[in-house]
């Protein structure tokens, strides 16, 4: 249950990258604006969640604490994320992020005891090397070069790893709903850092447009909070080095969302759809799956 779980979540998210990467690029002038949206709609779960599930009457201290320290590792994922989607496109940029599960892995044993087969350990790295090597270009001169989005996207990365850990461990005592509203109330309130007042009149310009309305609501406010509320669900019911690596998927799907909709008549990204770019992605891709499927049945 924890493996499909953490499958539609990425699924979902991978809806989400690609309409964030819509929101940055073309419809939002600028990130900070884009920030608000995040933080409102966050928010905006955060109270319902706590409306509907209410707050558990055993909180442990220490795992109370890790259950917020996720929720800004997430919001530090976030920011250092969207920064890189101004500088690469979004299914390079989602591969490189999502080579996390090595992180998780190496961090989940000292401080989780989980503990890996080799099997499953071949299996994560097979993932990783899938979801690294689609970030690679190829360039003349050199076989291999990285542009300036490279120590961003490692970056944001180890911030997912982190918040990965740290919100296993909270699930331990709490409660799977109110660590997902702690969750967002923190990433909400790391991101509204980046926010300035003038934001809001930028936002209410924004939602004119009816694309850009519609982007957001269908991404920011249905389809984000649900793949977060899965994301949560799978990592209390399974090992996190597992659940995180199957969480890596994500980028066959923004692959696979971003290639429909960079060709005619959606047009609506700008994703490189050559023959050679596709081809090096799809090994990437058939990598990731084939080291998922090692995992869920290994």
């Amino acid at each position: 249950m924890a493996i499909w779980l953490a499958l539609l979540s990425a699924a979902i998210f991978g809806l989400v990258t690609v309409t964030d990467k819509r929101l940055i690029a073309v419809n939002m002038p600028d990130l900070s604006s884009f920030y608000l949206i995040i933080v409102i709609s966050l928010y905006g779960h955060t109270g319902l969640a706590l409306a509907v599930f209410g707050i558990p009457e055993q909180l442990p201290l220490g795992h109370l604490l890790l259950a917020g320290l996720a929720g800004l590792f997430w919001g530090a994922a976030l920011w250092t994320m969207f920064m890189s989607y101004r500088l690469e496109e979004a299914s390079r940029a989602s591969a490189v992020i999502h080579t996390f599960p090595v992180f998780v892995a190496l961090l989940a044993m000292p401080f989780l005891g989980e503990l890996l087969s080799i099997s499953q350990w071949f299996a994560i790295l097979i993932v990783v090397i899938g979801a690294f090597s689609i970030s690679i270009r190829s360039s003349s001169g050199n076989l291999f070069s990285f542009n300036r989005a490279f120590p961003i996207l490692m970056a944001a990365s180890m911030f997912t790893a982190l918040a990965h850990i740290s919100g296993k461990y909270a699930l331990e005592q709490i409660e799977v709903e109110f660590v997902y509203a702690l969750r967002n109330l923190c990433m909400a309130s790391f991101l509204a850092m980046f926010c300035r007042p003038k934001d809001v009149v930028t936002v209410i310009h924004a939602l004119k447009h009816p694309q850009t309305l519609a982007f957001i609501v269908i991404g920011e406010m249905i389809l984000s909070p649900i793949a977060i509320f899965l994301n949560v669900a799978a990592s209390s019911l399974g090992a996190i080095s597992i659940v995180s690596t199957i969480t890596a998927s994500r980028p066959f799907f923004v692959f696979l969302y971003g290639s429909i909709l960079s060709i005619p008549p959606f047009r609506l990204l700008d994703e490189t759809i050559d023959r050679r770019t596709l081809t090096t992605k799809a090994v990437s891709i058939a990598l990731i799956i084939g080291g998922i499927a090692l995992l869920s049945f290994g």
